[in-house]
């Protein structure tokens, strides 16, 4: 796993979305969105990206990188994969208070989320709120 302290992994595929693996039962930092994002911008300067995330069991969330994921980003849209009963009700949670300007599912398998987000369109670059 790379990333900040192994946190997690980042693996853009070819004309694909981008991927994220998150360590097993990782407590989510608030350094962690803007971490997270430039480990994608190394990756694909200049662009919002579609998100394929896998979540693994978080076991806890701050509430300041929620918001940076949903504000500053500089994401197209997001697929959410996780296999805990609490992953989706922690999602909409989400979409419910931090409004993100750009899709946002959740799914318990791969396949469906992958296939959800090549068929969302693209956004344009980044604007002067995100990084």
């Amino acid at each position: 796993m790379e990333g900040t302290g192994a946190r997690f992994a980042v693996v853009p595929e070819e004309d694909g979305p981008v991927r994220v693996q998150w360590a097993p039962a990782i407590v989510l930092r608030d350094s962690d969105g803007a971490s997270l994002t430039a480990e994608v911008q190394l990756h694909r300067p200049g662009h919002r990206v579609h998100l394929l995330m896998f979540l693994n069991g978080m076991t806890s969330l701050s509430q300041d990188a929620l918001a940076y994921f949903a504000k500053r980003a500089p994401l197209s849209a997001v697929a959410l994969v996780g296999p805990s009963i609490l992953d989706q009700p922690l999602i909409e949670l989400y979409l419910e208070v931090y409004h993100p300007p750009y899709p946002v599912e959740y799914f318990e398998r791969e396949g469906p989320a992958r296939d959800w987000l090549l068929r969302q369109p693209t956004l344009g670059a980044p604007g002067p709120g995100t990084r």
